[in-house]
């Protein structure tokens, strides 16, 4: 069985609803259907693989398609290969590197789009683990005043059930004092924790609310690129630079 694959900019799942395929990097434009003797509207039908070069493939189609486009590659050449269902599954070839270099200008503002979500991306991870660190502090914090409960605790018990000399009266009052000091002490660092977990909280919507731009953004540009691939590809196939695979 093989598995429909389609790709975003830099592996990111953008909005265009494509799926990124593992070990792939590249942004692209979901493909579309066909008009006779060219291609056309919705590409639902239009599996591609571009071969940039040895570590770079960019696709959208089916996962053997990979191989079948390197097949066809010629030492370390970048081709674009493409089958068009509406011609009867006809394949064609693109090595023409002024056809390639406007398929790379058609997908340009998906991958950029796509590297600036990957930063806005990485400095979540980044505020996440901040946010990370101060949660572990609390709890270490957290598990003192635990502590410091139950010494308390223990201390009231004894004053209630045994016998205490007043000396021994004045000491458990000590130490409860004591303790009560310290989880004063605790409790002051806990809320100083407040402040730059609520900025980092902040600012981690802020980020949320600029990915969510940039992904009705990338819908947008996908929609686009579809477009404009899609007459990319036309006119290779009429100028005779998309060539039948025989």
């Amino acid at each position: 069985m093989t598995t429909r694959l389609r790709l975003v900019a830099l592996g990111l799942l953008a909005a265009a609803g494509l799926a990124a395929t593992p070990g792939l990097a590249g942004a692209d434009p979901a493909p579309a259907h066909r008009t006779p003797a060219s291609v056309a509207a919705d590409g639902s039908d239009l599996n591609y693989v571009y071969v940039q070069d040895d570590n770079r493939t960019t696709m959208a189609g089916d996962s053997r398609d990979i191989e079948r486009a390197r097949r066809l590659r010629q030492g370390k050449e970048p081709l674009l290969w493409f089958r068009d269902a509406g011609q009867a599954g006809q394949e064609y070839v693109i090595r023409d590197a002024v056809v390639l270099k406007q398929i790379e200008t058609t997908w340009k503002p998906m991958r950029e789009l796509g590297d600036a979500m990957g930063k806005l991306g990485s400095q979540q991870g980044e505020l996440g683990q901040q946010q990370g660190a101060y949660g572990a502090q609390q709890g270490v914090l957290g598990a003192r005043q635990g502590a410091l409960a139950i010494r308390e605790a223990a201390l009231d018990m004894r004053a209630a059930h045994d016998s205490l000399t007043p000396a021994e009266t004045a000491e458990v009052a000590r130490q409860r004092g004591e303790l009560r000091r310290q989880s004063k002490a605790l409790a002051k660092e806990m809320r100083a924790f407040n402040a730059p977990m609520r900025d980092l909280s902040d600012r981690m919507a802020a980020l949320g609310h600029e990915l969510e731009a940039m992904g009705h953004k990338m819908e947008t540009e996908s929609r686009k690129a579809q477009a404009e691939l899609r007459v990319v590809l036309r006119q290779a196939i009429a100028s005779g630079a998309a060539k039948p695979v025989r």
